[in-house]
């Protein structure tokens, strides 16, 4: 029986660590067998993207599809959030949706596998036995949204979007057989959210650099995140005003690189002596071979953070909350402090000799738990052992 695999949104969004895990997955199910691959096309998707992922997936047929148009969108917001409330999906996950793929998906047999979110949306009235591999708990980071944002009308908004991201979580898992996470804390707010305990844990993984060298400069930090996610931003500004002036003073430089930096966000940044906004860097490895060490000042947000593993994989020591190192195991390579003064105290005592051990140690933490080897081998090893790899699968990015 043909092996089926839909990716939500395609080309997929280079700002934010989903889409590694999609394309590793997508490797690791094409190391096992053939499949079909249904892809939803962004609104400037082009012929030549779609080419270029065939291109990848030689041994894959690519189908794609456009996202179906919003019925009501004459009527702007109001409409498109009327909408997606009638179909009981939320808005972002209503853009990347397309009837024509669920229509194809509805004449499958077989199992399913779901990666992420928005594939929820093509979960009703299919016959498969599905299960869902899911990135993130909407309901416990939508609900850490709506207590992060000011202002009235974006509490409402904010409180509108957490309550259909439940519902529309909540509808999803009644469809699904079996469900997997990306780490033990991810598992805790899914059983606490909706009784329902994940049948494994899958963690996120990062490639490891080729042709990097480090070349360290004493007392350069680095802040790798997107300045478009808002929880970002939020522990960015509380670590600028409570930890970084005692770091400044001791001669530390702190660089600022992510996707997302527009005018606006980096006028809204506080202006600190020795910090400099970098913002989107084509190529990390010259970034980070410079970097000393680290900081991930984050105190919301759910699953194995990308950027904590980018930083590991390029030998960076980090300095971390511990919502920064959630899926990451206990190591030498990450210090950990609840405040931006503890992270700032973790820095000045760490000494040089011990910012190489961490180095080094972040090195091996990488290779023996995160590779795309290991983490092709968890994905293929747990399908197996509940009995996916024999028929359909669905995933997306996003």
């Amino acid at each position: 029986m043909d092996l089926t695999v839909v990716v939500t949104f395609f080309p997929l969004p280079q700002d934010r660590g989903d889409p590694i895990r999609v394309l590793m997955m997508l490797r690791a199910l094409a190391s096992v067998r053939p499949y079909t691959l249904f892809v939803v096309r962004r609104p400037d998707t082009t012929d030549e993207q779609v080419a270029q992922l065939r291109d990848l997936l030689p041994d894959v047929t690519v189908r794609a599809f456009d996202a179906t148009p919003y019925r009501m969108n004459r009527l702007g917001p109001l409409g498109r959030y009327q909408e997606s409330l009638l179909d009981g999906i939320p808005p972002w996950v209503r853009t990347r949706y397309s009837k024509g793929l669920h229509e194809a998906l509805r004449a499958r047999v077989g199992s399913g596998l779901a990666i992420g979110e928005a594939a929820g949306a093509y979960l009703r009235g299919t016959s498969l036995r599905w299960h869902w591999d899911k990135a993130n708990v909407l309901a416990a980071s939508s609900l850490q949204d709506a207590g992060e944002v000011v202002g009235v009308a974006h509490q409402l908004r904010a409180r509108y979007l957490a309550r259909i991201s439940t519902r529309f979580e909540e509808q999803a898992l009644r469809n699904v057989a079996t469900v997997s996470v990306t780490s033990d804390e991810e598992a805790a707010r899914l059983e606490r959210a909706y009784g329902r305990p994940a049948d494994f844990t899958l963690p996120s993984c990062v490639p490891l650099p080729d042709g990097y060298q480090r070349r360290p400069v004493e007392g350069r930090l680095l802040w790798l995140s997107s300045f478009s996610y808002h929880s970002n931003l939020l522990g960015l500004r509380r670590f600028l005003a409570d930890g970084w002036p005692r770091l400044r003073a001791a001669g530390f430089t702190l660089e600022l690189v992510g996707s997302g930096l527009t005018d606006p966000v980096r006028h809204s940044l506080p202006e600190h002596d020795g910090l400099e906004i970098t913002g989107w860097a084509p190529d990390l490895r010259p970034v980070l071979a410079r970097a000393r060490a680290a900081v991930v000042p984050l105190w919301s947000g759910a699953g194995v953070k990308l950027k904590t593993l980018t930083l590991l994989a390029h030998a960076v020591p980090v300095f971390s909350t511990m919502v920064g190192r959630e899926g990451i195991p206990a190591t030498g390579a990450v210090r950990v402090a609840d405040t931006p003064e503890g992270l700032a105290a973790e820095l000045l005592a760490a000494s040089p000799a011990q910012l190489d051990g961490m180095a080094t140690e972040a090195v091996r933490l990488v290779r023996e738990r995160f590779t795309e080897e290991r983490f092709t081998d968890q994905l293929i090893s747990s399908l197996g052992q509940h009995g996916l790899l024999d028929h359909v699968i669905s995933s997306e990015g996003s």
